[in-house]
């Protein structure tokens, strides 16, 4: 699939089109909303949650103890006190070695003045890297073939009206996380859909598990995407005795596995065990709070194991069902907002049938195309640990789990898109991907008016 020159430059052109106008409605976007409304007493400073900065600043150092970049462990739940008071960060790498470069440049702040807003924030590293999301998700629509008006209409979508808009904006720990994990997935979607050696699509997955650890999962759906791609089923011996798949398969693996022993190495470094991943103690820290609308719903019922099967019908709500909510107008007395309540999201998450509504053409892909079964084989596949996992993701806009097979959806979403080309149905595209935008601004006005 080589480009002739000029139409490298030209992708190049486009794609930097696309990353300057994603970037700069991302960080207009904070500002523009904080002018709206001058009564936003909740706002937060850019470097609240900043700690994969700290994080960044300790590699620096040749450490990953938070103490060496001026922590204590009393900052947050999730900053974790090992028995020789070393604190770690219980999530992965990532993240934070993208900011390595910042922190040597530009210094990290002293974190006992959180107030100060300083250089070198999660904020701006994750509105970077969520509009860099968007250039590669026009890259994969651009390597599908797909019409300019899937484009035109997806774009926009992707950009606004997914989580990918909420996470990028927000910036705090666990959405700076996920923006990270979807960008190495999606280079490794756009090496795979490429032909590239397969060491290239490994190591970006794997570069993305040492950010979002169940996205490992989406392994063998690339392995099927191979044997698929030249036998008509994978369940045959014949693909057994090819010599050459044989070899892709095997690059694949050797190339993912130094990240899993990285993962391995880096839970032995801070926890004392290469399977110690900090979050059953995180587990632990939260009983007691309401950290589900099934607990708030149920005050003091019993809360399920860490992973449990009991859980997903809590996560199954939260994607397909769970309603904005009518709350009491926030810091200012009822009797002066009329009826004194508000509609506004829910703290504990959205349904994405409401935030993202294009998604339902993901459901109208006709045809059995290896890339079509590889997208849904992946979704739920790479679900099955935040399904069972014992929060629903909290303070949220819409469903911040989605974002570790967001990628799959949107490329069924787009073949969805594809298959429909009548006039009648372009105005639906249109009105639903306006509608999608309009919540996802909607839910951005709320999450900084409340200080989420």
């Amino acid at each position: 699939m080589d480009v002739p020159l000029n139409g490298r430059w030209r992708t190049l052109a486009v794609g930097l089109i696309v990353f300057a106008f994603a970037l700069s409605s991302y960080y207009f976007t904070g500002g523009l909303l904080k002018a709206f409304d001058g009564d936003l007493q909740h706002t937060k400073p850019v470097n609240w949650l900043n700690f994969y900065t700290y994080v960044a600043e300790a590699m620096t150092e040749g450490s990953v103890d938070l103490r060496d970049a001026g922590l204590t462990g009393t900052e947050h739940p999730d900053l974790l006190v090992a028995d020789d008071g070393s604190i770690y960060l219980p999530y992965g790498p990532t993240p934070a070695v993208l900011m390595i470069p910042s922190a040597l440049i530009f210094g990290v702040d002293d974190p006992t003045t959180p107030q100060v807003e300083g250089d070198t924030t999660q904020w701006f590293h994750a509105m970077l890297v969520g509009a860099m999301n968007v250039v590669l998700l026009w890259y994969i629509l651009r390597l599908l073939g797909t019409s300019r008006s899937t484009k035109l209409l997806l774009i926009p979508f992707f950009a606004f009206g997914t989580a990918n808009f909420y996470s990028a904006t927000t910036g705090t720990l666990w959405f700076y996380n996920h923006v990270t994990a979807v960008m190495f997935l999606m280079l490794a979607i756009i090496f795979l859909l490429r032909g590239s050696h397969p060491i290239l699509p490994a190591a970006c997955l794997g570069l993305a598990l040492l950010a979002r650890q169940p996205i490992l999962l989406a392994a063998p759906v690339f392995v099927y995407f191979y044997i698929r791609q030249a036998y008509p089923t994978v369940f045959t011996r014949e693909w057994l005795r090819d010599r050459r798949m044989l070899e892709k398969i095997a690059f694949f693996g050797a190339a993912l596995a130094p990240f899993v022993l990285i993962l391995l190495w880096y839970n032995q470094v801070r926890f004392g065990s290469p399977f110690d991943t900090g979050l059953d103690e995180i587990y632990d820290k939260y009983n007691g709070q309401v950290y589900t609308i099934y607990l708030k719903n149920n005050f003091g019922s019993e809360r399920f194991a860490e992973f449990d099967l009991r859980n997903l019908p809590l996560h199954l709500y939260t994607i397909f069902l769970l309603p904005p909510t009518f709350e009491a107008a926030p810091f200012v007395p009822a009797d002066q907002w009329h009826n004194g309540t508000w509609l506004r999201p829910s703290e504990y998450g959205m349904s994405v049938l409401i935030t993202s509504s294009p998604f339902l053409y993901s459901l109208f892909v006709q045809h059995t195309k290896a890339l079509r079964n590889m997208c849904w084989l992946a979704i739920p596949i790479i679900a099955i640990p935040t399904l069972m996992y014992y929060s629903q993701g909290w303070v949220q806009f819409g469903y911040r789990y989605l974002m570790d097979y967001l990628p799959f959806i949107m490329i069924l979403t787009a073949l969805g898109f594809e298959q429909f080309h009548t006039p009648r149905s372009l105005w639906i595209k249109i009105a639903l991907v306006v509608l999608s935008v309009a919540i996802g601004f909607w839910g951005r006005y709320w999450g900084t008016r409340l200080g989420w």
